[in-house]
């Protein structure tokens, strides 16, 4: 089991109505885990688009560093590790 923190940011943070979790999981690797998270609070359309990836607009940070130059939706989690989730415009459904 794995456990990371998740700090809600902007349009997350509204969303999904908390600030910061724990969040345990059986999963390591951070695609499913964001997933999982996702699901959990209502956030998917914010982070991520139909195929599993983080959306252009929105930005995924693994203990303050961007997912892209970590290892990507494959990238391992370990307990311990943060995750904070941006969502950082004004958001409108049709988007």
């Amino acid at each position: 089991m794995v456990k990371v923190t998740v700090k809600f940011m902007s349009m997350v943070r509204l969303r999904a109505g908390v600030g910061k979790v724990e969040f345990f999981t059986q999963k390591d690797a951070l695609g499913d885990v964001l997933k999982e998270i996702a699901k959990k609070y209502d956030v998917g359309d914010l982070i991520l688009t139909d195929d599993g990836k983080v959306r252009p607009w929105a930005r995924v940070l693994i203990n303050g560093r961007s997912q892209e130059f970590v290892g990507g939706m494959d990238t391992k989690l370990q307990d311990g590790d943060r995750i904070a989730l941006i969502f950082s415009f004004p958001y409108h459904e049709n988007v």
